[in-house]
């Protein structure tokens, strides 16, 4: 089994888009995946993802060097800032080295989703029209994620 982890807060505007990810591929689940939802960060994630080998985790990023909206595919490694553009990445690089170096099990093979967005920090309910519609072409990125690992 993989684990689809899907993090978000629904409560932040577009922060929850990554939980419209996870409604979108519940509705037709891919097989051999496990769809779940938190709001944690950091080594927090170790907890989720403890006893799944490989992991395709869904956030939203603001970087601010793409359109939001805009959907982006690739695996963890590639991440090279030990701090991400997410609330919820922050710290996931550097987490899994320290579990590795304590002796910890972790995933052999975590892939990221994130999609762009525009409003991370406003309260409120409700995607941005440009990230609502990244929902669907975000869930087919996670199926090919799925695909290949």
């Amino acid at each position: 089994m993989i684990l689809v982890l899907c993090l978000g807060n629904a409560l932040r505007r577009d922060d929850a888009v990554a939980l419209r990810v996870a409604d979108l591929l519940e509705a037709s689940p891919p097989p051999g995946a496990v769809i779940r939802r938190t709001a944690a960060a950091g080594l927090y994630l170790l907890d989720e993802m403890e006893g799944f080998d490989r992991v395709v985790v869904v956030d939203a990023v603001r970087t601010g060097l793409r359109a939001p909206g805009s959907v982006l595919s690739f695996p963890l490694e590639d991440l090279r800032a030990p701090e991400g553009p997410s609330p919820h990445s922050i710290g996931l690089p550097s987490a899994l080295a320290r579990a590795r170096a304590a002796g910890a099990p972790v995933p052999s093979r975590i892939h990221v989703v994130a999609v762009e967005v525009l409003e991370l920090d406003v309260v409120g309910e409700g995607l941005t029209p440009a990230v609502a519609a990244a929902v669907a072409p975000a869930a087919d990125a996670v199926r090919a994620a799925l695909r290949a690992m």
